[in-house]
């Protein structure tokens, strides 16, 4: 199977997807969509939006890829059935424990497992078909390699078109912890497309330093192809219908051999939506233009530039053998950087040879690159393509009978008969050509008609009575295509069994890359977390095995949730000399059973809810701890006493999966710790590590300072000996002191 799955964030971009050609949409509702902003579809209307698509022979996949509060869990069970009873193909679940849950109660759901969860290695995979998904929708992060092995295990889906995050899957939370908007919510205000500048040499300027470029595989898709994928999925719930229709085109047209349409298409879709230059992603390895330093928003395709011609004096001359039409749109580019400003051309406006006017800027120069961001004619072009179903319609017509209809296509054959019968003519009789005048009324349905008919005598029909047959033959042949699979009946999910201990004891735990500092001997540990700065350097990991045993009772393994196979492989070398791992991924869970180690489920897992806990812990998490994204309230609610809360020390906002700084290795300083500035001050700790390669996290300007509760935990990356010390002792943080901030703990997120 090789599918071209297409997003669809209104009606508009739903037909644009289906007349283009995609094999599969995928859809967000009003609740647990990751894109909140997009218009989204309704449980009210979705079952009439899914007809239409299966009749066209197009898939509809649901996306209620959120993570779900405790309170939300029966909405979001109740959602998940209706959805599959309107007729969606597929439900696609970030909460992978969710998903388990759904998958036990109602076998017969089909579940793709979100990107949101964070699989980039075959024990993600096998995890996942475990739990009874079908398919997963891997990590952008996902080396071909591991997409290779992971094929093997499990249907794979894979983004070839659209933007990139710069956060590993489902482990950003710069946007929660910025203002209480969590991008595992659906509410992502996108920090991370502003400008920050970074403490190292070259990099002290401002820029879109964590922004990345739209990924664009194009041709390589045949190597995906190779390494086993099912499914090409096209980002931009969020984008015009415009960019839809092109984009599924784009790749329709390279799937399909048709290589004289392919740079049209990409013109095309240039035009729709870029960042100024596209990369290849992270499967084929980090390129020179995954990061989109200099432009943030849409860049469009160059077809100009500013001229120098001065007659027209409230216009500016630009220089270009594009012709504009009425509402087109433009930006003003200077040396490959942010536009500097732009202008919508009008018909009004003069006519002149060799290029177009736009209204007068005083900032524009000669030279300036124009790019053409808005294409009317092709957003026309887009929207007049529409996909039909061939259908044959023969009539048998005698007189005193009822009329007769066989209608055949792809799908087999469909007989019908009238409850009326032909008459005697006893003027102009009923002829074959005003059976196909009525029949070729197919109204709103989607049917290409032909015909033919069989008359015999002199027929008379009331034109009523046969138009009103029409539209009953019509009407069930499109359910009759629409059909997909059974409703089901609502089914009894038990309440979840919150973790319960007989007397719940006190428990600390910390993450640190250095436990050498005096602080520890003050205050032992019951969980030592060793996140080494370098994966691979034996003498810190003995050095610390050799040690713990001094200040804690269990000494763990930091495991990062973005862990390739390469990563691995690596680690499993060492795994065997400590107590166990603490896992921000949930592959652990197989992981850890493969190598019959104990694991802490860590905040990466992101539990929000007494159901995940539940499970989670069932499938053989010792220790757990809750996501950092709940309030108190919440995280009692969903994990109960003997959960862990994160308490103090750093608040990890990002795991990138990439260098940034664009692989200058040449030139790199090698240091463990940068800061990274935002335009209004703040600086962000940013950490870089060694596993395979060099990895960076972006943590929390802020230090957290939570109340201390029954077990915590303190993630101490980046935190000082001071800043340990006042953690630890519980201490009030005075004002005068570092910034710091209560996170989630008092009002939650969004």
């Amino acid at each position: 199977m090789t599918e071209i799955l297409a997003p669809a964030g209104d009606a508009d971009a739903l037909e644009a997807a289906i007349n283009a050609g995609a094999d599969a949409v995928y859809l967000g509702l009003t609740d647990f969509s990751a894109r909140k902003s997009a218009a989204n579809f309704t449980l009210d209307n979705l079952k009439e939006y899914a007809a239409r698509a299966h009749v066209l022979g197009c898939k509809v996949y649901v996306a209620m890829n959120t993570l779900v509060k405790d309170s939300e869990t029966r909405s979001f069970f109740d959602c998940a059935l209706r959805a599959w009873n309107c007729g969606a193909d597929a439900l696609i679940i970030q909460d992978i424990f969710l998903g388990k849950i759904l998958h036990e109660t109602y076998p017969e759901m089909v579940l793709h497992l979100s990107t949101q969860a964070g699989v980039c290695n075959v024990y993600g995979a096998r995890l996942a078909k475990r739990y009874g998904f079908s398919r997963v929708i891997l990590a952008r992060e996902t080396p071909l390699q591991d997409i290779k092995e992971i094929s093997e295990v499990l249907e794979t889906e894979v983004f070839v078109q659209g933007a990139l995050c710069t956060c590993f899957s489902g482990q950003c939370y710069m946007s929660s912890f910025a203002g209480g908007n969590s991008g595992n919510r659906g509410y992502c205000k996108q920090p991370c497309r502003k400008k920050y500048k970074v403490d190292r040499k070259g990099f002290e300027e401002y820029s879109y330093k964590l922004s990345l470029s739209d990924l664009s595989v194009g041709k390589e898709i045949f190597t995906l192809t190779k390494a086993g994928v099912s499914s090409f999925k096209i980002e931009g719930r969020m984008r015009s219908a415009a960019y839809v229709g092109s984009a599924v085109k784009y790749y329709r047209d390279i799937l399909d051999g048709n290589t004289q349409a392919v740079q049209k298409d990409f013109s095309d879709l240039k035009r729709t939506f870029n960042r100024g230059g596209y990369t290849r992603g992270y499967a084929f390895g980090q390129d020179k233009n995954l990061i989109s330093s200099d432009i943030q928003g849409h860049a469009g395709e160059k077809i100009g530039e500013v001229g120098t011609r001065q007659d027209y004096a409230k216009y500016t001359y630009i220089r270009s053998d594009y012709t504009p039409a009425d509402g087109d749109g433009f930006k003003v580019i200077r040396a490959n950087r942010e536009e500097i400003g732009g202008g919508v051309w009008r018909d009004f406006y003069p006519r002149i040879k060799g290029g177009f006017v736009l209204p007068k800027n005083a900032l524009f120069r000669a030279g300036d690159a124009v790019c053409l961001t808005s294409d009317v004619r092709l957003a026309a072009r887009v929207a007049s393509v529409r996909k039909k179903i061939p259908l044959f319609v023969q009539g048998s017509f005698s007189l005193d009978k009822p009329p007769k209809v066989r209608v055949s296509g792809d799908f087999g054959e469909l007989f019908f008969e009238a409850d009326f019968s032909a008459q005697e003519a006893k003027s102009r009789p009923f002829t074959e050509e005003d059976f196909a005048e009525c029949f070729s009324k197919t109204d709103d349905y989607p049917f290409e008609i032909s015909s033919s008919a069989e008359i015999e005598g002199s027929l008379f029909f009331v034109k009523s009575q046969l138009n009103a047959f029409r539209r009953d033959v019509f009407k069930t042949v499109f359910e009759t295509l629409a059909k997909t699979h059974g409703e089901l009946e609502q089914r009894e999910i038990a309440c979840p069994n919150v973790p319960v201990e007989e007397k719940i004891n006190p428990l600390l735990a910390v993450i640190d890359r250095d436990f050498s500092s005096a602080v520890y001997k003050d205050y032992p540990l019951d969980y030592a977390i060793l996140k080494p700065d370098d994966f691979r350097n034996l003498g810190i990991i003995s050095d610390f095995i050799e040690k713990a045993q001094y200040y804690a009772w269990h000494k763990l393994l930091y495991l990062p949730a973005y862990s390739t196979g390469e990563d691995l492989k690596a680690i499993s070398k060492i795994v065997k000399d400590f107590d166990g791992i603490y896992a921000d991924g949930v592959f652990a869970l197989e992981y850890c059973k493969e190598h019959s180690v104990a694991l802490f489920a860590g905040t990466g897992f992101n539990l929000f809810n007494a159901y995940s806990v539940s499970e989670c812990v069932r499938d053989g998490a010792e220790q757990f701890c809750v996501s950092k994204e709940l309030s108190d309230k919440e995280a009692a609610s969903a994990g109960g006493e003997a959960a862990f809360r994160l308490c103090g020390g750093e608040i990890k906002l990002m795991d990138l999966g990439h260098c940034i700084f664009a692989k200058s290795c040449s030139a790199c300083d090698e240091r463990t710790i940068y800061h990274l500035t935002d335009e209004s001050g703040r600086v962000f700790p940013l950490h870089r590590y060694k596993n395979s390669c060099c990895r960076f996290e972006v943590y929390n300007y802020a230090l957290l300072a939570h109340e201390r509760t029954c077990r915590a935990l303190y993630d101490f990356t980046v935190s000082d000996t001071e800043e340990k010390a006042l953690c630890l002792s519980g201490a009030k943080l005075s004002v005068g002191a570092r910034a710091y901030t209560a996170g989630a703990s008092k009002n939650g997120i969004r």
